[in-house]
C-alpha cells in the first residue's frame, strides 16, 4: 500500500490527529521540539501541509531530553495502539545494509553510532500487511562547534545552528500550538534556497542540505 498525499482529506485528518498526540505526550514529558522540513515550510508558506507531501516532521531540540524518548514513544504505541520505530545510527545502518548489501556503511562524526538517529510513528492499526499511510518522522540533531548536524537520505548533513540559536516561537496550525523557530525564513534558506516557491517537482535528491 502507497503512501497517500494530502491531497486526500481524510489522510490529512489522521496524520493531524497523529501528530496531537505526539506534541501532547512530548509536552507531558517535557521534551521540546520543532516542527521541521517539508512541514515547516508547509505551515509557513501555505498554512497547510504541502500538497504533494505525504509525512509530517518534527525535530527534537535539546540533546539531554533525548533519552527519554523510548518511553514516549512506548507510552504512545500502549495508550493509542500506533506502530513505533527508533533507530540509532548502527541499527539504522545494519537495516539499510540488509537491505542493500553493496552499500558502504556511513560514516559519521558529530556523534556516536549508538545516539538515537530518528524515530517514525505510523498508523498501521488497519493493515495486516506493509506500512501504515500515516507516518510522522522525528529527527534527533546534534549542535557542534556552532553547526547543526543530523543523518537523512545516506548522508551527513549540517547547517549554521545560528537560526535555531534565536529561539522559538508557537504558531497555530491546523487548531494544534506548534513550535517553529523564530529565524525560520533563514533556517530554510540554509536548507533549501529557494523555499518560497512552490515546486511539486521536487525530489529528496533536489534538496541541499537534508
Amino acid at each position: 500500500m502507497k503512501n497517500k498525499t494530502f491531497r486526500d482529506p481524510q489522510h490529512i485528518e489522521n496524520t493531524v490527529k497523529l501528530l496531537k498526540i505526539i506534541l501532547k505526550t512530548l509536552d507531558k514529558h517535557k521534551i521540546k521540539y520543532y516542527l521541521d522540513f517539508g512541514t515547516l515550510i508547509g505551515a509557513m508558506r501555505e498554512n497547510a501541509l504541502i500538497p504533494w507531501d505525504d509525512d509530517i516532521d518534527i525535530s527534537l531540540i535539546n540533546e539531554d531530553e533525548y533519552s527519554k524518548m523510548p518511553l514516549v514513544l512506548k507510552e504512545i504505541k500502549k495508550q493509542y495502539g500506533y506502530r513505533i520505530y527508533l533507530h540509532t545510527f548502527e541499527s539504522a545502518f545494519k537495516k539499510h545494509k540488509k537491505k542493500h548489501p553493496e552499500a558502504v556503511t556511513p560514516q559519521i562524526d558529530f556523534t556516536t553510532k549508538d545516539n538515537y538517529q530518528i524515530a517514525k510513528v505510523r498508523d498501521n492499526k488497519f493493515l495486516i500487511f506493509g506500512r501504515g499511510a500515516v507516518c510522522i518522522d522525528i529527527f534527533f540533531k546534534y549542535n557542534r562547534d556552532n553547526e547543526l548536524y543530523w543523518f537523512a537520505f545516506g548522508e551527513t548533513n549540517k547547517i549554521s545552528n545560528q537560526p535555531i540559536k534565536e529561539g522559538f516561537t508557537q504558531i497555530d496550525f491546523y487548531g494544534i500550538s506548534c513550535t517553529i523557530p523564530i529565524a525560520y525564513d533563514a533556517y530554510l534558506t540554509s536548507i533549501y534556497g529557494a523555499w518560497k516557491t512552490p515546486n511539486e517537482s521536487w525530489v529528496e535528491a533536489d534538496q541541499i542540505s537534508k
